[in-house]
């Protein structure tokens, strides 16, 4: 008796055409997820990047307030410590109250 082989099951179908379009279709697929995936990372990227250089704008800007406030700052302090001298504070009584001393006579000219 002749015993005939059996072909294994996990060889290629009957229609070995059908089997290539099926794994081209896979592979078709999977490469397209692929650049779909790929353009994804690229735009998060893009995205990530304008975002870092508008927060640095926005550091650099808080950076030079803050810099304009503590200049600021010590400008109002050294007036602070110009007003607790009285020589000061008579100079800027003459200038902008027009006071002048019980004993003193002011003569104003007209143009």
């Amino acid at each position: 008796m002749i015993r005939k082989r059996k072909k294994p099951k996990n060889s290629i179908s009957k229609f070995p055409r059908q089997h290539r379009e099926n794994n081209y279709n896979m592979y078709r697929l999977i490469s397209l997820l692929g650049v779909f995936i790929i353009i994804g990372l690229i735009v998060m990227l893009g995205v990530q990047y304008f975002q870092q250089l508008k927060v640095m704008q926005e550091l650099t800007d808080y950076e030079s307030k803050v810099t304009k406030h503590e200049q600021r700052q010590l400008e109002l302090e050294l007036e602070i410590e110009r007003l607790q001298k009285k020589d000061y504070i008579e100079v800027l009584a003459r200038e902008r109250l027009g006071l002048v001393k019980p004993d003193e006579v002011i003569f104003q000219l007209e143009d």
